[in-house]
């Protein structure tokens, strides 16, 4: 079950970068709202939105699903987007399905933001 009790975050300048937590289970159950707090959160004109899958304990081709409807509807928008810290399970699911060529994976959020955010607080890259 994905937690609706994780908050999403907000951090960097004019708050334009977009953490989603998510938490337990990625099924046909709960993939969709995920993929509408993806949308949320992108609709709130993040420049990078991150999901943050540190707890997801499973995740089935919904969750995948909704990994690449949120990817599309980011890179509709020039929203630069990156999946933290899947665990083995879902590591591995990604790797076998190829989706880890298409989605951006980082160990930590903070190795995202070293990726993504330039060293002046602005956001590196992202066609301003």
């Amino acid at each position: 079950m994905v937690s609706r009790s994780a908050d999403d975050q907000a951090t960097g300048p004019e708050e334009r970068t977009q953490i989603v937590t998510v938490e337990g289970e990625l099924d046909l159950a709960t993939a969709d709202g995920l993929y509408r707090r993806g949308r949320a959160a992108i609709g709130r004109h993040a420049r990078l939105l991150l999901l943050d899958l540190t707890g997801v304990s499973f995740c089935d081709s919904c969750g995948l699903n909704a990994f690449v409807r949120i990817a599309n509807e980011a890179d509709a928008v020039g929203c630069r987007y990156g999946l933290v810290a899947p665990q083995p399970i879902v590591a591995k699911v990604l790797r076998i399905t190829g989706l880890d060529q298409r989605l951006p994976i980082f160990l930590t959020i903070d190795e995202a933001l070293l990726r993504f955010v330039a060293p002046t607080g602005g956001t590196a890259g992202l066609g301003t």
